[in-house]
């Protein structure tokens, strides 16, 4: 928001310089950004006034002004024709220097020579009208003045950044009362003394509001016999000083007084509105409205719209049609100043990427009360400007019910949360200076009624922190924090988790974070039985979306979705892995919480490492995954872990295991089925895991144990058998244990073979065993003997060892 100085002094004079009072404002939490200047210095540019033109003798488009510059009259050549006498003009006499470095010298023009030139606006550095006219100042300013005192090239402007809350200063009245808050000064309401013809308005036009939830209020004025031009210097001046580009001086008229209000307006032809009817309306999907930068757009059903009997005119709070736009031939005026919903403006003005003066405005909320204020004083300016003849009286379709917020606040508690001490009778004086209607209650209790231009202003709150703006936050004593010291150390919980994370992470995986909130035909993508737990996942009453509907049940969609993402972005190798909550309902509905299980879940795919010439690379697999698993398990002592073949709903029928330690299922770990990899398009080898922390958690040892380096050798010996394809590798690793007993310390399993030596449903397993004694060394006696003990219990298990027969 730009408040040009100049303008702020009609309402009210601070008694500040602009600099000091943006540093006011600032300090009371109305940031201004900066203070700048309006234009440069034009020394040598004076007002002149026209005493004379006459046509050029050798020159038939050029013309010979005689011009009083207060030291004589002087004759300038000129190209421009739109001055007549008595004109005051702005002339750049001998040595001025104009914008941009332009030396003006004495020099004959085709014979004649010119003492200076009269300039137009834009060889000044102002945006209007065109190089080929002269510009026209005000008749009341004096010869001789310099031009650029008269223009307010050296007004300054303070550039307000505003937080969204605080709407009410989008308008000049609305900065003048916050400074009258923070000065102690009051505000000047320009006069409104509005001659108005006996014909009512309401004969002129019809309004309608279908919708009284998108727009609660809509007001309409007529103006007849207008006069379509430029607006007066002035009012020009003023715009662009706030940044506003003048057009004419109907359109410049409510964007002066959106200016000066914060209420924006729009003025439509009336002659072009079919049956000189408004309809406010929903749009209907796919209608279309050229608006006035030219653009056609298309419409839905979410946006509003201002309609003729026949078709929209303007696209409400945001931008007028082209088709009713104001004209060099608009005789009549329809002025709209409206309230619309601010949640539909913000869409529509999103959508369209088309923002606004107005939608800024109206996403913030404007003030109800403001709307026949600002329409009378468009309807004054236009009278005096623009000769327009006012109908009687403002047509007004008002549903609106918002009402100003009556509040009741405590002294005591204003000075307990600002930790000083401010007295009544400075609270009431402070609520006072901002307009707030205040009285005192009984005890130390305050009756504050909040006016409608401070919306931001809702609970006891915020009445707190106003009388802190206006007290001054520099005036509060700035104190140390009391309280006792709590000594907050994370839970062993979340440490395990913290120290999981770790452990993936050094294992070259990467963390995945994904909603807890899924899609429920992620579920059913992974072939989960009706009867299984995982589908008794918890609708969200509310959700974004249908993609965010369910709480999770399980890690698993997460992150394939993750796998699918990466893979459609040619990222095909992949290890990753989340540490999350699934959530567990007994029943549904809810009656209780539901059970939130901390979980580990893993995903790989594709190779590792990323190819590279000197380590060789292997499929992200099932055996990836179990490794990182082992080295988890033995970080915290968990011994005893058995990975139990077992089909999964959506895993492959050979290559799936439960994960368990002494009978407890820990988890899971499966390659995908290739039927669920293409439901979830996915076209290479995916390995899921998903294992329960809590109970992992339960069985960790969290202090590592001390393990001494042995102090004897050991002896190995290697063996490999012939065995069904149905035992399981891990049941002879623990047969080797049990048969060798205390002087076993170590059992790999080192190759697995099948092929044509081998009979088709059995397959070679070679296991190194390492054989010590913490007592003493092992004699080859001892160990040849323990080693025959070892090769019995296979064979007892139906083994036999490789090279003996099969």
């Amino acid at each position: 928001m730009r408040v040009p100085f100049s303008w702020l002094l009609e309402y009210i004079n601070p008694g500040l310089s602009p600099q000091e009072l943006g540093e006011r404002m600032t300090m009371a939490g109305i940031e201004v950004g900066a203070v700048e200047s309006f234009g440069s210095p034009l020394p040598g540019v004076v007002v002149g006034q026209v005493k004379g033109i006459r046509p050029h003798p050798g020159r038939g488009n050029l013309v010979l002004v005689d011009t009083d510059t207060g030291n004589g009259i002087h004759e300038i050549v000129c190209g421009a024709k739109n001055m007549a006498v008595g004109d005051k003009v702005a002339v750049a006499r001998p040595g001025a220097v104009l914008p941009g470095g332009w030396e003006i010298k004495e020099r004959p023009i085709y014979g004649v020579t010119s003492a200076g030139m009269l300039c137009s606006a834009r060889e000044l550095g102002l945006e209007l009208g065109s190089d080929q006219e002269i510009l026209i100042l005000d008749k009341n300013i004096t010869v001789e003045e310099k031009v650029d005192q008269v223009l307010g090239f050296g007004d300054q402007i303070l550039c307000l950044d505003l937080t969204p809350n605080r709407a009410d200063c989008l308008g000049m009245l609305g900065v003048a009362f916050e400074v009258a808050a923070l000065t102690g000064g009051k505000v000047k309401m320009p006069a409104m003394n509005l001659p108005e013809t006996e014909m009512p308005a309401y004969e002129a036009v019809k309004v309608d509001i279908d919708d009284r939830n998108l727009c609660p209020r809509y007001t309409a004025r007529v103006i007849r016999e207008i006069q379509i031009g430029p607006s007066p210097i002035w009012m020009q001046l003023r715009l662009m000083k706030a940044g506003v580009r003048p057009i004419n001086n109907i359109v410049d008229v409510t964007n002066y007084v959106m200016w000066e209000t914060g209420q924006p307006l729009h003025a439509f032809d009336l002659q072009l509105l079919k049956e000189r009817k408004i309809l406010v309306r929903r749009a209907r999907m796919g209608e279309k409205l050229i608006t006035l930068d030219g653009v056609e757009r298309e419409l839905t059903d979410e946006d509003v719209v201002i309609a003729d009997n026949n078709k929209p005119v303007g696209l409400a709070g945001v931008m007028g049609g082209e088709n009713t736009e104001i004209t060099a031939a608009t005789r009549e005026v329809l002025i709209e100043a409206a309230v619309f919903n601010p949640t539909s403006i913000r869409k529509t003005a999103r959508r369209l990427s088309l923002p606004s003066e107005a939608s800024q405005r109206f996403e913030r909320g404007v003030n109800p009360e403001a709307v026949m204020w600002a329409q009378n004083r468009a309807a004054l300016l236009l009278n005096e400007l623009a000769g327009g003849k006012v109908l009687s009286g403002v047509v007004d379709e008002n549903y609106s019910t918002v009402e100003p917020h009556h509040l009741t606040v405590s002294a005591c508690r204003i000075s307990r949360i600002l930790g000083i001490d401010i007295d009544m009778a400075e609270i009431l004086a402070l609520l006072n200076n901002l307009g707030f209607f205040v009285s005192p209650s009984e005890d130390d209790l305050i009756e504050v009624t909040v006016p409608l231009r401070r919306a931001d202003v809702k609970i006891e709150e915020d009445i707190v922190e106003e009388v802190a703006r206006l007290y001054g936050y520099d005036r509060i004593p700035l104190t140390l924090p009391r309280g006792e010291l709590i000594e907050n150390r994370e839970e062993e919980e979340e440490r395990f988790k913290g120290a999981i994370k770790e452990i993936m992470i050094s294992a070259g995986f990467y963390e995945c974070i994904a909603h807890a909130f899924i899609n429920p035909s992620g579920l059913h993508h992974l072939r989960l039985p009706e009867h299984d737990p995982r589908m008794s996942y918890i609708p969200v009453r509310n959700p974004f979306s249908e993609e965010q509907s369910a709480m999770r049940t399980t890690l698993v969609p997460g992150l394939l979705k993750a796998v699918q993402h990466n893979c459609s972005f040619s990222e095909l190798n992949q290890l990753l892995f989340e540490v999350g909550s699934v959530y567990i309902a007994d029943s549904l509905p809810l009656e209780e919480k539901p059970a939130e299980k901390p979980t580990l879940g893993m995903a790989v795919s594709g190779i590792i490492p990323e190819p590279n010439w000197v380590v060789p690379s292997v499929k992200a697999d099932f055996f990836v995954i179990k490794g990182v698993l082992e080295t988890i398990l033995r970080r915290y002592g968990i011994e005893g872990v058995k990975f139990i073949q077992q089909v999964l709903p959506f895993t492959h029928p050979a290559r799936s295991a439960l994960v368990k330690v002494d009978d407890v299922v820990l988890g899971f770990i499966g390659q995908l089925h290739p039927e669920v990899a293409e439901a979830w398009e996915i076209d290479q080898p995916v390995t899921v895991s998903e294992i329960d922390l809590t109970l992992l958690f339960e069985m960790a040892k969290p202090v590592p144990c001390f393990t001494p380096l042995p102090r004897y050798p050991a002896a190995k010996r290697d063996i490999a058998v012939i065995v069904d394809r149905n035992i399981a590798s891990e049941d002879l690793a623990q047969t080797i244990r049990e048969a060798g007993k205390d002087f076993v310390s170590r059992v790999v399993l080192f190759d697995l073979f099948e092929g044509k030596q081998i009979p088709a449903s059995k397959r070679s397993l070679a296991y190194s065993i390492t054989f010590r004694r913490d007592e003493g060394t092992l004699t080859d006696t001892e160990v040849n003997r323990v080693f025959e003990d070892i090769k019995n219990a296979l064979l007892s298990r139906g083994a036999v060892l490789r090279g003996e027969g099969s």
